[in-house]
This record gives C-alpha cells, structure tokens and sequence, in this order.
C-alpha cells in the first residue's frame, strides 16, 4: 500500500490552513437571525421585504413568521419562550403595557428626528412611565370627512360649520354626525373644550383633572349644540345619524375606516380633513389605539439586540420603510409616521391617517373605569342625551364630572 509523506514544509502549510480556517472573516461568517413575528396581514408583506430589511441591518438576516391570524401569534407568544421566542413582534399597543410589566417587551431609545415625524398621541400610545417601548405602525381611530358639495374645502373653524347647519336647517337632518357613538363623538367634546381628563403640559394624561364641565365646554355646549329652547338644535347627533350623511343630509361626519365602503356605495362626494375648533388652527382629538413594532427581551438573549434595535429604527420608524411595508400589504392602513401617511395610495387610509395627527390615546383602563357608578362612555351619552332633552347644562355636566372624578382617581392608583 503507497502512504503519501508529509514534509515538514507540508506540515507546516496545513497548520497555516488549518489556522486561517478558524479566522475565517466576518463576511462569510453566518449571519444572525433575528426573527420577527406578525400576523396574517402584516406577515405576507414583511416577507416581500426581506430583502430591503436586510439591506437595513448588514450582518444579520431577517427572518419573518407569518401567522395564520392575529389570535394565532398571540397565542403563540403567550407560550413563547427564549428558544421559541421572535426578536421583534408586531402587535397592538396594549403589549407595551402588558409587555413593559412581565419585562418581555424592551423600551427604546428614540432620537428627536425620529420623535417628530410621528404625532405626540402616538408616542404617547406606546409609553409607560416615561419610557418608549415600540414604534408605531398604523393607527386604529377615526377622521373627519365632509361633504363637497356643501364644504367645497375643509371648514377650518366649528362656527363654520354650525352657521352653515343654521343658514339650510329646513334642508339637513344635521350638522355633524358621529358615526360611532359617543366613542366617536371625542372630536366634537374636544373641539368644544371638554373631553375626559386633562394633560400635562409633557403631554402625559393628568387624571386628577376632569375636563368633561369644563367652563369652556359650557359655554360652547350653550353656543353651539343647543337652540333657544334649552333643547338640541340638530347640529351634533351621535347616535343613528349615519343613513343621514349617506343620503346627503347632513355636511360633516366622524368616521373610521370601517364606515367607508357604505359610503362609498353613495353617490355622496367627500374629502377628509379633521374636525376644527372653536378657534382655526385648533382641532378635535379624536381617540386613537395604535399598533405598533416591538423589541423583545428575546433579543437580547438570541444576541442580536442591536441589530433588531437598528432594524426597527431605519426600517420601521422612517417614511421609506413605512410606505414600503404599507404597500406591500392588501389592504393599506392608516399611518403612524405623519408624512408617509400623507403619501399613501389609499385615500380613505390616507385621510385617517393624516387626521391621526391630532388623535390622543384611548386609555382604556381608565375610560372603562365604573367605581364612580359608569363608564365613561356610559356617563357622557347619559349627559348628551340630558342635555339635548333639555336639561340644565351647568348641573347635568357637573354630575357627570363627579362621576368621573371618582373613576380616573381610582385608574390613577394602576
């Protein structure tokens, strides 16, 4: 049998190769994943992305998990592990408190730039004392659209809008319609000065203050939505007033994107804006939940924080990649980031986008709240309805306020 000799020179060379194979460079190292959960919507256009994130963060490789439904990936994440668990999920807002308390969820740096492309409301919808713990996507709320034919441009003034009800009374059911309750009606009290609960001048919920009776609300309930018989003059209906808008009857309505496809069955031509104040240039806030993309603690034990942490930031908080992701989806949603919603292709998804920009979170722990005896939803269509039957203003909003009062102080304990 023929042995093949080794010289020493041969030796030598193989101890040299066998060293360079153990310092092989990094760019042909494997590259980390990190993995990124999203449900049946999101998850099919993230995966036509794959390539532009990875563009993103050079030295990892993304990994998308498609669900079959959004309860599919909650339940999965409630069995999640750190050998089963993503690095980035995308979710509903509420995971920022949930996710914030059991430590599964990691707060965020984010840079002034970045802070200012998306609206306070927003940020303020995924932050929990004082830290960032996601970025938002898209926005669950509802817009203002108004009739074009009566409004050929956005009125940009609540006076506007009732002298016009006013001046064709005897040809409208009403001025302003709230599609969804008194839920949907937030733009109306808060345009007027009223609302449920005050904020800092930080921008955070200040629940030891009800602004519901308001001084200003008062006025403006007695200016606007009431006629010289104490009653409601028609101007502001939240309640089955929709078949009014659609048929033509009435200029303005307060919509989610839910409303549309009945509306655009009509032949009623509209555009979107937000409903003005009392004063221009101040608008209603409506309330807003948003979705948005989160960092988990698994990241960090997967070793691939900062290259998730970088994904979520150059991909998910900018306008390209907002866009990009929001057109890769089938149905595009309302915004988050305040430009790129202003450039997305679907109009209806682009009105309540943009409208975002003045929407405030809906706290719901604290809205949902009956230790006072009622929601409040309940208490505000209890006093509306009062109100427009004709009741004293003054006490009607007062005794709805101290309802609240007891409501928010005891959401306030947490």
């Amino acid at each position: 049998m023929n042995k093949k000799r080794i010289g020493v020179v041969g030796v030598i060379a193989a101890a040299a190769l066998a060293v360079s194979a153990l310092a092989v460079p990094s760019a042909f190292a494997a590259k980390k994943p990190i993995v990124i959960w999203a449900d049946e919507t999101r998850g099919p256009a993230l995966l036509k992305l794959v390539s532009d994130m990875n563009k993103t963060v050079p030295g990892y490789s993304v990994d998308v998990k498609s669900f079959a439904s959004y309860d599919a990936m909650n339940a999965a994440w409630d069995k999640a592990t750190v050998a089963t668990g993503p690095d980035i999920v995308l979710r509903d807002g509420s995971l920022a408190f949930s996710g914030a308390k059991s430590g599964r969820i990691q707060s965020l740096i984010i840079s002034s730039e970045t802070r200012k492309a998306f609206s306070a409301g927003s940020w303020e919808a995924l932050t929990v004392k004082g830290r960032v713990y996601g970025i938002p996507t898209d926005a669950d709320t509802t817009g203002m659209i108004y009739n074009t034919a009566m409004f050929p441009t956005a009125p940009k003034t609540f006076g506007e809008i009732y002298d016009y009800y006013i001046k064709n009374k005897s040809t409208l059911t009403n001025g302003i319609c709230s599609f969804n309750g008194t839920w949907g009606a937030h733009p109306v009290f808060t345009a007027l000065g009223g609302g449920a609960y005050g904020y800092t001048k930080k921008g955070a919920a200040d629940l030891s203050t009800v602004t519901f009776n308001s001084a200003a609300f008062k006025t403006n309930v007695k200016k606007y939505l009431v006629g010289a018989d104490g009653k409601t003059n028609g101007l502001f209906s939240y309640d089955g007033c929709g078949d009014a808008f659609k048929a033509g009857k009435t200029p303005v309505a307060l919509v989610g994107a839910w409303n549309m496809s009945d509306i655009e069955k009509t032949d009623v031509k509209f555009a979107w804006g937000s409903l003005p104040g009392v004063t221009a240039g101040t608008f209603g806030n409506q309330w807003a939940g948003f979705a948005g993309a989160f960092l988990t603690s698994y990241a960090t034990n997967h070793g691939v924080k900062s290259g998730a942490n970088q994904l979520l930031n150059k991909f998910f908080a900018t306008e390209a990649g907002q866009l990009a992701f929001n057109n890769a989806q089938k149905s595009q949603r309302p915004l988050a980031h305040i430009t790129a919603a202003a450039q997305t292709k679907d109009k209806n998804a682009q009105g309540i986008g943009a409208s975002s920009a003045n929407s405030i979170r809906q706290d719901s722990p604290v809205l949902d709240d009956k230790t006072g005896g009622s929601s409040w939803y309940n208490v505000t269509d209890d006093a509306m309805k009062d109100i427009f039957a004709g009741k004293d203003i003054d006490t009607t909003l007062d005794k709805a306020a101290a309802v609240l009062k007891k409501n928010f102080a005891n959401a306030a304990k947490g």
